[in-house]
């Protein structure tokens, strides 16, 4: 392969389907890969070849996936409000050595979440569904940074509508968050522990953004649900190319792992997609 990663075509191929309505896939420091599937209320662990080696079932919404520094997962679970078939109290869930348990109750619908340089868990709260045609009815969404060890939250910004996928560069100077509701993707400069004022990075072309991967030059890899593709954006927001997947995936979010490889969690097939250069 010449070349950086994603700058030529990416070959398509189904990990695994079946899961049901998928997001957050993580990779997981032996390689398999972690996703949750929201309508069955479960974080699931696939093998390479996409056979399911375990099934967590927390109940409720699972909405996104972090991997911790001993391996434990940690799951924003929204309380059963997006494409889930039970309830439960909203919070960060964490699974270590197949026990399930609350690091943190709280928020209204927590979505996403990323280890921020700080050592706590920055954390989206979509806080309710969004009506996207009169986005002004829904609720300022909002980004909180929790402290695992003491379960303090605190807020870090409040704003966009529908805040959904979150990730920091490579220098952790800047955190990027997407909002679905009106396309956005935001920029937020981070200085000695607090956010600055935040900057439309990028509005996508006919398409809602929700989760994101940064790659280690900082480009952005965002999943467009209703666009059926993935969109690379420069640092500066600056459109890089799109990567095409087949008709109705919903892509939900993305996560990049070893190979080089993208892996797509595709919530209208219920599939798990892997990306390779051609």
């Amino acid at each position: 392969m010449t070349g950086r990663f994603g700058d030529g075509p990416l070959r398509v191929e189904v990990v695994a389907d079946g899961l049901g309505f998928v997001e957050g896939p993580a990779v997981l420091p032996d390689g398999r890969i972690a996703l949750v599937s929201m309508s069955r209320g479960s974080v699931l662990i696939l093998d390479p070849d996409g056979t399911v080696a375990a099934e967590h079932r927390t109940g409720g919404g699972p909405n996104g996936l972090a991997v911790g520094a001993d391996g434990a997962l940690y799951v924003a679970q929204n309380g059963g409000r997006f494409a889930a078939r039970s309830t439960a109290a909203p919070g960060i869930q964490v699974i270590r050595d197949g026990h399930i348990d609350y690091a943190f109750r709280g928020l209204e619908s927590p979505n996403d979440l990323v280890f921020g340089p700080d050592g706590r868990l920055w954390v989206t709260d979509s806080r309710a569904d969004a009506d996207f045609r009169h986005p002004e009815t829904t609720s300022p969404g909002q980004v909180w940074a929790i402290d695992i060890d003491t379960g303090r939250p605190e807020l870090m910004a409040q704003g966009p509508i529908f805040v959904n996928g979150i990730g920091f560069s490579p220098g952790r100077h800047t955190l990027y968050v997407t909002e679905t509701a009106h396309a956005h993707v935001t920029a937020y400069p981070l200085v000695a522990g607090a956010l600055g004022p935040g900057r439309i990075l990028a509005t996508l072309p006919t398409a809602h953004p929700d989760g994101l991967a940064i790659d280690p030059m900082g480009r952005l890899w965002i999943a467009t649900t209703t666009g059926d593709r993935i969109d690379v954006l420069t640092p500066e927001g600056i459109p890089l190319t799109q990567h095409p997947l087949p008709p109705r995936s919903m892509p939900t979010n993305v996560c990049l792992a070893p190979g080089p490889a993208l892996f797509v969690t595709a919530a209208g097939t219920g599939s798990l997609l892997r990306l390779t250069p051609e």
